[in-house]
């Protein structure tokens, strides 16, 4: 018998349709019920109308989608011969501002989902504030990020040839600004240690005498059993080069060289309804993304020690997630610090993107994994747009004989609740089924 399951608390709506053997959780499909063809709006569109319909793509990542197409449109015209340079500034104030759109969405994943839905499964009472807490904390690093975006979310300062913002030292004083209360609220409510010991911790050990809202959800996770539980592929994929990730595939904790052009999608099995939302593998393979992914190719003593003794288990899993806000916090502060004001923000291409034919691919990591862009440009019009995005790498729906990463890691929950905990603990996002 299918039990058919809503999934409530999201970006946007999934269900997920389940099969018990007995008291466990014998295999669970992934739906995402609705169709927003983002790529289909965006063929035969000037190729610049894509830098303000992607962005829109969703209200968490849509920075991240930003960045995507703007990566995507230079490299159509470095394709096609074309004179481009974007300056170092211009390179770290797109860094800045993405590294803030994933510190804002792991506050409010940790604060709105992850904590209150955790001591949901243990019985627990959370205090009433627990969702202003994550609210505020996003705020912070939204304000700093708006420093230099203008806005958020939608936003469109990044263009082909660098960004639309030119701050001044005053910006660059409030956006630190901005950044030392999230750092001050990471340190006092969220970690209970400075900055400088939580991204020094070795073991898991070294959590237990913390009283922090992380601490008690490690406490939380340990006494849910999530140590023992939520295990996928121990495979992972990362495809952006960033400062706070390295482009590789990774079996357990051994890394591989990869390439973006080798992600592919295929389209899911489900055992009722349809989903609308394609799977994304590497060469074939399903690999897990996102922050755990990202720790691992960044060798962080941490996590590697956390993975060493639990794998790839949902307590390892969340870990990873907060563990990275607060080396993204950290390396937000010092790009702030190294940013050069003297040189320009923006030189123009060499030729008018109206006069541009060739294709392109853009590549970021995204808060749940790699997002890719890929553009076909025929005289600056848009003639194909494909999207592969974090959602579809971890939340694929598979067979039973080639199941999906999250669905992999559900199989042996002992409780409907506990499948659910361990599906959210990818960060669940589903309006961005572009397809």
């Amino acid at each position: 018998m299918v039990h058919e399951k809503l999934i409530e608390r999201i970006e946007g709506e999934a269900a997920l349709d389940v099969v018990f053997e007995g008291k466990k959780i014998d295999f669970a499909t992934i739906r995402f019920p609705h169709l927003r063809g983002m790529e289909r709006v965006l063929q035969g569109k000037n190729a610049l109308d894509a830098l303000v319909v992607t962005p829109r793509v969703c209200g968490i990542c849509g920075h991240a989608h930003l960045m995507a197409t703007v990566t995507a449109l230079e490299a159509a015209v470095a394709n096609a011969g074309v004179r481009l340079k974007v300056t170092e500034k211009a390179r770290k104030i797109r860094e800045i501002t993405l590294m803030l759109e994933l510190v804002q969405n792991h506050f409010k994943w940790f604060y709105l989902v992850i904590y209150p839905e955790l001591a949901k499964l243990l019985g627990r009472e959370v205090a009433p504030n627990l969702p202003l807490k994550g609210a505020f904390a996003a705020s912070l690093a939204n304000r700093a990020l708006a420093t230099f975006s203008g806005q958020w979310p939608h936003s469109s300062y990044a263009i082909p040839g660098g960004v639309t913002c030119d701050p001044t030292t005053l910006d660059l004083v409030r956006a630190e600004g901005s950044v030392d209360e999230a750092i001050h609220f990471f340190e006092t409510e969220f970690a209970g240690i400075s900055l400088e010991h939580f991204l020094v911790l070795k073991s898991c050990k070294e959590i237990n005498p913390i009283r922090s809202d992380m601490a008690d959800a490690e406490r939380m996770l340990i006494e849910a059993g999530m140590h023992e539980k939520g295990h996928s592929f121990d495979r992972f994929i990362i495809l952006g080069d960033h400062s706070y990730a390295r482009s590789a595939k990774v079996i357990a904790t051994t890394p591989r060289r990869a390439d973006a052009a080798m992600a592919g999608v295929e389209r899911p099995y489900t055992l009722a309804g349809e989903s609308k939302a394609f799977n994304a593998h590497y060469r074939g393979e399903y690999c897990e993304a996102g922050p755990l992914a990202r720790a691992i190719s960044m060798d962080y003593p941490l996590i590697k020690s956390m993975h060493r003794r639990f794998r790839d288990s949902a307590y390892t899993r969340v870990f990873a997630r907060l563990y990275e806000t607060g080396q993204l916090l950290y390396r937000i502060k010092q790009h702030l610090r190294s940013l050069d004001l003297s040189e320009p923000s923006y030189i123009e291409p060499g030729l008018p993107m109206r006069e541009i034919t060739a294709t392109g691919q853009g590549v970021v990591e995204a808060p749940r994994g790699p997002l890719i862009h890929r553009v076909a440009l025929e005289g600056g019009k848009i003639a194909n747009y494909g999207i592969i995005t974090p959602t579809q790498w971890n939340l694929g729906s598979g067979p039973r004989i080639a199941p999906g990463v999250a669905q992999r890691a559900m199989i042996g929950a002992e409780s409907l609740e506990e499948a659910l905990f361990i599906f959210r603990t990818f960060d669940v996002c589903s309006v961005c089924t572009t397809h």
